[in-house]
């Protein structure tokens, strides 16, 4: 890709895969109408995620600009050492904006997209160019929820919010909470994935029997005891489907790795899938109406948010996490499978409305050659 076509700096959180996927959606239906920009992903996110989702290798900065939260694992977080991480942010906060503002100016940047870190808005704001934000909540609002419990927190929201308040536009997704911090909110529909495949042409790949039922297990870890292992061992009519950095050891769990298929078109054959409500597989389940087992995720303002959406739109059930963590999973899979399906019909194609606002930002303020 040639460094002398003109750029977008697009900086990914690395808090879970959603972000990454629906922001490599825009990427993808951005080049795709503006052919001449460079896009460079900013952010640690696995290369596979890249190359699955644009279909092609992009130029990418190995950085990380935001904290989001630090997970315990896929359900549990670390508060302490989330607010550490931040504190240790703002220590830097100078050098930081400093080191953007120079990395936007030598790369030829003309706009910044996020999704959803703070830090870049300052360094954009002083080289002059559009930035624009996408998601369905900021970094404030999540951290506001853990005021009551330790102060200092309010220096670090009130400084994410200074950065916030530099964003151009910001494309506000369904789903959301209290975005107003941006000063100009455009609503744009569901970014969403959508599967390319025939459900029953994949099922016969993954070898899925007719009389068994198939579940997606969408975690990036779940440690589970021998005795967890048995209990679910005994659902003799359903097979577990994974893909890896999870690994799931017992006797009716397969992994997903030896397939070359695409994580959508596995969520759009399955009977159901079982994982945290995140904004990524909520998302994939909606455009295909596939049915939810969920479990909680601690305190976390999106959850309520996402439940309640996903619940006027599909068959979902929970699973408390203690059940999940115990293996007692087959009453959550009754339920499910008893459920009688009543889709309400979702905009999914906020990928192409996104990517034609940051190219009208492009042009609004004068960015093209």
């Amino acid at each position: 890709m040639s460094r002398n076509k003109p750029a977008v700096a697009y900086y990914i959180t690395p808090h879970g895969f959603g972000h990454a996927v629906r922001s490599l959606e825009v990427i993808h239906r951005f080049l795709a109408i503006e052919p001449d920009y460079r896009v460079i992903p900013v952010s640690d996110i696995p290369e596979f995620l890249v190359e699955e989702n644009v279909g092609r290798r992009l130029p990418m900065r190995r950085r990380r600009l935001d904290v989001g939260l630090v997970q315990l694992d896929s359900i549990r977080f670390d508060l302490d050492a989330t607010l550490s991480s931040l504190e240790r942010l703002y220590s830097k906060k100078s050098a930081l904006i400093e080191e953007e503002i120079r990395f936007l100016k030598e790369n030829g940047v003309e706009a910044v997209v996020c999704d959803i870190p703070f830090i870049p808005f300052p360094a954009a704001a002083e080289c002059g160019i559009p930035a624009t934000g996408i998601g369905n909540f900021t970094w404030d609002w999540i951290y506001t929820a853990y005021i009551a419990k330790e102060l200092r927190w309010q220096t670090i929201i009130s400084w994410i919010r200074e950065c916030y308040r530099l964003c151009t536009l910001f494309l506000q997704l369904p789903m959301h909470g209290d975005c107003s911090v941006c000063p100009n909110i455009e609503h744009v529909p569901l970014i969403a994935r959508h599967s390319t495949r025939d459900p029953g042409d994949v099922r016969r790949i993954l070898g899925i029997p007719a009389d068994r039922k198939a579940i997606l297990v969408s975690f990036t870890t779940l440690d589970l005891s021998r005795e967890a292992q048995k209990l679910i061992e005994r659902i003799e009519d359903v097979l577990f489907y994974f893909r890896r950095p999870l690994s799931l050891r017992f006797s009716n769990a397969r992994c997903l790795d030896k397939w070359d298929l695409a994580y959508v078109d596995i969520v759009a054959s399955m009977d159901a899938v079982l994982t945290k409500p995140g904004y990524g597989i909520v998302s994939d389940c909606l455009a295909h109406g596939i049915p939810m087992i969920y479990t909680d995720r601690g305190v976390f303002p999106e959850y309520e948010i996402l439940v309640r959406e996903m619940s006027r739109s599909l068959a979902v059930t929970y699973l408390p996490s203690e059940d999940l963590y115990a293996g007692r999973w087959e009453p959550s899979i009754r339920r499910i499978g008893c459920q009688v399906q009543s889709r309400t019909v979702v905009r999914t194609d906020g990928a192409e409305v996104c990517a034609e606002f940051i190219s009208k930002q492009l042009t609004k303020h004068g960015c093209r050659k």
